[in-house]
């Protein structure tokens, strides 16, 4: 039985260990002999540390971005379900199919808000251009870091002390450069524009309900009649 238990735990698959750029940076000071306290506190304070503000900063934008995405494509696609409940007889009674189509109505106008309301959050707050935008330098960033331990594109043959002058030169453009991009995106005003999906099933809506509004046609006069009435004066 005990044999059975260790071979069933040398058979599990090993956990994928987490990215810790600040103990990669530990390890590698580990080694570099003499290391100046302004070279420990940049990697350490600098450049780990924006790394992973950065990875942080994308998985909260995306995950905003993804769950506003979700709520609206999942009523999108239920206002076209939601009109064509719209003026079925459901109960026998006509005053209570009466109620149900006024409540399918408020349903269906709350749920254009919402994808309205969601919508405009998003062109706000910037939820897409930011998680990307974060998210790519962030990889950048990891990549850099990556080349200098590796002492690998920009930092071959170079000493340590050349090494971290050129590191920090690189980190330092890619984090001005997302900045500039970061003002760019902040300092635009647009209008939150709802996606194509969102526009054909509001319009869609729209048309089914003003062909159910419209009033009945009156009956056409009856010319016979009218002469009838006009011989009697």
């Amino acid at each position: 039985m005990a044999n059975n238990t260790i071979n069933s735990q040398s058979e599990a698959p090993a956990t994928k260990p987490e990215y810790d750029p600040i103990q990669m940076l530990r390890d590698y000071l580990k080694d570099y002999q003499d290391a100046p306290g302004y070279v420990t506190n940049y990697l350490i304070n600098r450049l780990g540390d924006q790394i992973i503000w950065y990875n942080n900063k994308s998985g909260y934008f995306k995950n905003k971005w993804e769950k506003y995405r979700k709520i609206v494509i999942i009523l999108s696609a239920s206002i076209p379900f939601l009109v064509g409940l719209i003026g079925v007889e459901i109960s026998s009674n006509e005053a209570t199919n009466d109620n149900i189509a006024l409540v399918v109505k408020i349903l269906v106008g709350a749920a254009g808000v919402i994808i309205a309301v969601l919508e405009g959050f998003n062109s706000l707050f910037k939820s897409q251009e930011l998680y990307i935008d974060y998210r790519v330098t962030s990889e950048q960033l990891k990549q850099e870091f990556s080349y200098f331990l590796g002492k690998g594109g920009d930092y071959i043959s170079l000493d340590s002390e050349a090494a971290f002058s050129r590191l920090v030169g690189n980190v330092e453009v890619l984090m001005a450069n997302q900045n500039n991009r970061w003002s760019e995106v902040t300092r635009q005003k647009e209008k939150a524009e709802m996606s194509e999906e969102i526009q054909s099933a509001m319009q869609s809506f729209m048309d089914n309900y003003n062909a159910k509004a419209k009033p009945a046609p009156k009956p056409p006069l009856n010319p016979i009649a009218d002469d009838a009435e006009e011989e009697q004066v």
